[in-house]
């Protein structure tokens, strides 16, 4: 019973930590702070999206008002603005 509740807590520290890569990687690709990241999520001013390139390449894309990027894996690319 022991190692099933230490296997649990190692997974939920596993999904905090991507949890807090994710919020990492789309403060950065927006040019603003985590914190800042974590406030407009939670008035719902970020959008998150997953997705793939005519490549199959998988990438989030997060907008939050005018800023807007495509995070991939190593990469990050800044939509163009008409």
């Amino acid at each position: 019973m022991a190692k099933n509740l230490k296997d649990e807590a190692g997974g939920q520290r596993e999904m905090y930590d991507e949890i807090s890569n994710l919020v990492g990687s789309i403060a950065k690709a927006l040019e603003i702070s985590d914190s800042e990241v974590i406030d407009a999520a939670e008035r719902g001013e970020l959008a998150i999206e997953f997705g793939a390139d005519a490549n199959g390449n998988r990438f989030v894309s997060a907008s939050m008002g005018q800023r807007q990027a495509k995070i991939y894996q190593g990469a990050i690319k800044h939509d163009e603005q008409p």
